[in-house]
């Protein structure tokens, strides 16, 4: 067995908690048996210190203080992904708005008739627009006007255009969004979607077969 000077040497060890197992049994052996070492165990347990009220209260500030700042990157980096999903849905959506797209043509859309200045008057009756597109070529041996209205987004929440377009002096225009230069001798005009910007340059034979289906507006 250990002699009390080992003993009382491996006590601060024991109190902390930092001897062996082997030795823990041979200090409370030796202590068990020991009045002068068991009472000079109890002196420094009673010394040990025990954390106060104030320190308890530091470490629960030091880690409520943790948990704030953790929460509060989360809530920054949350609003940050918020913010840029916002961002993102708003330039998608300003994009979706400018995108046309073409007014089919349904009965009534647009009538025409022709001023006492040989003006052709046309008139769209299909409430909003956003621009119409127009080019000129003969069919079927007659100078011919094609046009067609298109929509976006956001002329669809606009208020409705008056939607009145001349032909006239070689030019066809609303006076507003858009003015094309047609024939000036005019004999016939069509609303026909389509790509204006290929239908003007092919064949004869296949323009005729591309514009089988144009709807037949005016007629001198």
């Amino acid at each position: 067995m250990m002699k009390c000077d080992i003993i009382l040497d491996l006590l601060p060890l024991y109190c902390d908690g930092l001897c062996s197992e082997a030795s823990k049994q041979e200090i409370e052996a030796h202590v068990a048996q020991c009045q002068e070492c068991r009472a000079c165990l109890a002196e420094m347990k009673e010394d040990a210190p025990v954390p106060s009220l104030s320190q308890e209260s530091e470490t629960e500030a030091r880690v409520l203080q943790g948990v704030k700042k953790k929460f509060s990157r989360g809530r920054r980096r949350a609003v940050l992904i918020a913010v840029a999903v916002m961002l993102i849905f708003s330039i998608v959506l300003a994009g979706a708005a400018d995108v046309p797209q073409p007014i089919s043509y349904t009965d009534g859309l647009v009538t025409a008739e022709l001023a006492v200045d040989e003006v052709i008057d046309l008139y769209y009756h299909g409430g909003s627009y956003d621009s119409f597109h127009g080019f000129s070529r003969e069919v079927n041996g007659r100078n011919a006007v094609f046009l067609y209205f298109d929509r976006t987004l956001r002329s669809d929440v606009m208020p409705d255009r008056e939607g009145h377009l001349c032909i006239g002096n070689g030019l066809l225009t609303d006076f507003e969004t858009a003015t094309y230069q047609v024939d000036r001798q005019v004999d016939a005009v069509y609303y026909l979607v389509g790509d204006y910007l290929e239908l003007p340059g092919l064949a004869q034979a296949e323009f005729e077969q591309a514009v089988a289906d144009a709807v037949l507006l005016w007629e001198r």
